[in-house]
């Protein structure tokens, strides 16, 4: 009798791709903005995941607005390296998301940023918070979160 396997919890990857020249500034490293830039389109690859996408808003006429940004810039990069945003869902209650993202530096092996934001579900015909109700969207995001609760903190990585 085999035992059944169990999945082993991941983070979600939102973005891998080489520090590119015109992200480079005067100092020679990845400017600030660009570290937004690789954590934002982690953010999007991860909304897109759980069927939160451009056709879904359309539809529905909800989306998410972003009520909170904290990000910690803790090594630089240089052009070429290979970055990696590694993200996780830390809460979910129905409205609002709490997302971590780590970025590491694949190059030289180092935890180079982390980013924690905090958004929230908005009905956009009315510019209020609303509940997540729509289960293509809702079921996903609820299971990537039971997921990704085992997960160790970004404190720990």
């Amino acid at each position: 009798m085999s035992m059944p396997r169990q999945e082993v919890p991941r983070p979600f990857i939102g973005f891998e791709g080489r520090v590119e020249p015109a992200w480079i500034d005067v100092q020679r490293h990845m400017n600030v903005a660009w570290y937004d830039h690789v954590f934002d389109a982690a953010e999007s690859a991860l909304y897109s995941a759980f069927g939160m996408d451009e056709a879904y808003i359309a539809r529905a006429r909800y989306g998410m607005f972003r009520l909170e940004k904290r990000i910690r810039y803790e090594r630089e990069a240089v052009e070429g390296d290979l970055l990696r945003v590694e993200t996780r869902i830390a809460a979910f209650d129905g409205r609002l998301l709490r997302q971590m993202h780590v970025l590491f530096n694949l190059t030289r092996g180092v935890r180079a940023g982390t980013a924690e934001y905090v958004s929230i579900h908005v009905d956009l015909s009315k510019r209020k918070a609303a509940r997540m109700t729509d289960p293509a969207v809702l079921a996903p995001l609820r299971e990537l979160a039971a997921r990704h609760a085992f997960l160790p903190s970004i404190a720990e990585r």
